[in-house]
């Protein structure tokens, strides 16, 4: 757990095995006007819920490692709704921050001694609780996560990427988001990505040039 204050998280796995997303907002049924569901193209919160899983599982299998950036349920259940959602979910390892709502991984954390959930009691399905801000090595690519968007991150000057949630894909089109998605950050929650997007695919999804807000250069910069 001490680690997580201060060394990069390293993970390798075949591309296509890796996985990314946020702000899911399962269970979530807000006496809205125009719920999220509903902006997401759902009829319900049922639909909505039963779509997220499907569309995870639809490229996750009992190897993937996933990266879930915040906001992942909603209401009343806690830590058993949590459990739930995890164990209806394909995967052999997954880092889970809180977000800016926390319901259910705050119970589920909170009941813990560290901050590894085995799921169903099974060592090979792991949840681990990470904070809102993580450096990770993914297949040797230094990566900042966080649940919300960062324009000067570490690493930024060598290349590293930058992934988020909480926007919602709002900040696409606007003045600061025309300037902020030049370099290599991209919101990963799913307004932006309806099945979540793998290793391979974010990887394409940059261009080589690296622009850098950052007042570290190549050459300045230290590694994670």
């Amino acid at each position: 757990m001490k680690g997580l204050f201060y060394l990069p998280v390293r993970v390798e796995a075949k591309n296509h095995e890796i996985l990314f997303w946020g702000c899911l907002h399962y269970g979530h049924d807000p006496k809205w006007e125009v719920p999220i569901w509903k902006r997401r193209g759902f009829n319900s919160s049922e639909e909505h819920d039963e779509a997220i899983i499907r569309h995870w599982n639809s490229k996750a299998t009992d190897k993937t490692v996933g990266f879930l950036l915040g906001d992942t349920m909603f209401g009343f259940g806690g830590e058993e709704k949590f459990k739930k959602l995890m164990s209806r979910l394909n995967f052999s390892r997954v880092f889970i921050m809180s977000g800016n709502h926390a319901a259910g991984w705050k119970q589920a954390f909170e009941s813990l001694k560290d901050n590894t959930l085995y799921v169903d009691g099974k060592y090979n399905k792991e949840v681990i609780f990470v904070p809102n801000y993580l450096e990770a090595y993914v297949n040797g690519q230094p990566i900042v996560m966080s649940h919300y968007a960062i324009a000067s991150w570490n690493g930024q000057g060598k290349g590293s990427w930058m992934l988020h949630s909480h926007s919602h894909g709002s900040l696409y089109g606007t003045g600061l988001g025309n300037i902020l998605y030049k370099a290599k950050i991209a919101d990963v929650g799913v307004e932006r990505f309806l099945y979540p997007p793998t290793f391979g695919e974010i990887k394409s999804h940059f261009k080589d040039e690296t622009v850098s807000f950052d007042h570290h250069t190549a050459e300045t910069q230290n590694p994670f």
